[in-house]
């Protein structure tokens, strides 16, 4: 599952918007956050919708009328309820949809001076509070943690990293591993441009317990001055069982119509409609059980028959006399010739499809 924090510097240029979309689509992203849109309310469903129907969205334009923060999620991969939102949060729980993995997710977007971050500090200090769960925060802080954080500008001072770092004390969040640039915002294209990191990726105590091996890889920055941070963790997503496909070779097999009877005399129900699915369902879990019997690994199987009916031939030929010998040779024919008409039927049938 990729997860990705961007802040996209404006999204009203259409070669901007399908840009993003190519990155998201690209990278296979589930969760991405889009920082800084300035896309206006009554236009953001249109920009939203360019993205696909597989993608669903929610923003705090609530309390900001520029659109500082989307989330969105691949609503087939993921759910994401929304817990808390402000001007420079948003924060919902994200679970998969068909895999244990569920951890409490914060999209930031702090403001532009010490003062009017300070609600951001408190904010995430109250959500820690709240969270018993692993907490990843992505985005862009609009601050400095070290002194080496931007170079080619003015010298990083305590007074820009004091109440980030009483916030981090505060609430248990550690930095996540990163690779890629070091630096995530840039100005100018001059040699000696000045650089910022100020994007990052945090986790809880639960989060870097469970998710050890996560890394964040900070990308190039493509149309944007700020590079997108990409998550990469692999989930191990269950997998559902084959779909029942009935075979018509099937239908041959000696005990087929047995099979049907045993699934057909089970699952008594009280409504004629419920009674007669049950039958059907319990049919269906004879014939799967059947096939799994007599023709699970139909190719190893051939190949294991002509192995079998090169060793008795060989054995047959050069011991004419041996009836044993060429009794099992026979017996090696008949059944590589059943196994490949099988496999016939089953092309054919599949070729239909």
């Amino acid at each position: 599952m990729n997860i990705c924090s961007w802040n996209v510097r404006g999204m009203n240029d259409p070669s901007k918007v399908g840009d993003i979309k190519n990155f998201v689509n690209v990278n296979k992203i589930s969760v991405v956050a889009l920082i800084e849109t300035r896309v206006k309310l009554k236009n953001s469903s249109k920009l939203q919708n360019k993205f696909g129907a597989q993608w669903h969205w929610v923003s705090n334009y609530d309390h900001s009328d520029r659109g500082r923060i989307w989330i969105g999620w691949k609503h087939r991969v993921v759910t994401l309820t929304v817990v808390y939102k402000s001007e420079q949060i948003i924060h919902g729980i994200v679970s998969a949809n068909s895999a244990n993995f569920t951890y409490g997710f914060t999209a930031v977007y702090g403001l532009h001076s010490i003062e009017t971050r300070r609600s951001l500090w408190r904010e995430l200090s109250s959500l820690s509070a709240l969270n018993n769960l692993a907490w990843l925060v992505m985005g862009d802080f609009n601050s400095f943690l070290y002194s080496r954080d931007r170079v080619n500008g003015n010298s990083v001072t305590n007074a820009e990293t004091i109440d980030f770092e009483t916030c981090l004390s505060q609430t248990d969040l550690t930095e996540l591993k990163s690779c890629g640039h070091f630096y995530s915002w840039y100005k100018g294209h001059e040699v000696h441009r000045i650089s910022s990191r100020i994007d990052r990726a945090f986790g809880n105590s639960c989060w870097h317990g469970t998710y050890s091996d996560v890394v964040v890889d900070y990308m190039n920055p493509g149309l944007s001055d700020h590079t997108p941070l990409v998550m990469n963790y692999k989930v191990n997503m269950k997998k559902g069982g084959r779909p029942f496909k009935f075979f018509n070779y099937m239908a041959d097999h000696p005990q087929f119509l047995q099979a049907v009877q045993k699934g057909w005399e089970k699952n008594q129900t009280t409504s004629t409609m419920q009674n007669v699915w049950s039958k059907l369902k319990a049919v269906k879990v004879e014939h799967k059980a059947l096939h799994k019997q007599e023709f699970a690994q139909l190719e190893t199987n051939i190949e294991k028959c002509r192995r079998d009916l090169e060793m008795a031939q060989s054995i047959s030929i050069a011991n004419p006399d041996d009836s044993v010998a060429q009794e099992k040779e026979t017996e090696c024919v008949a059944k590589l010739k059943l196994f490949l008409k099988v496999q016939e039927s089953a092309y054919r049938q599949k070729s239909r499809i």
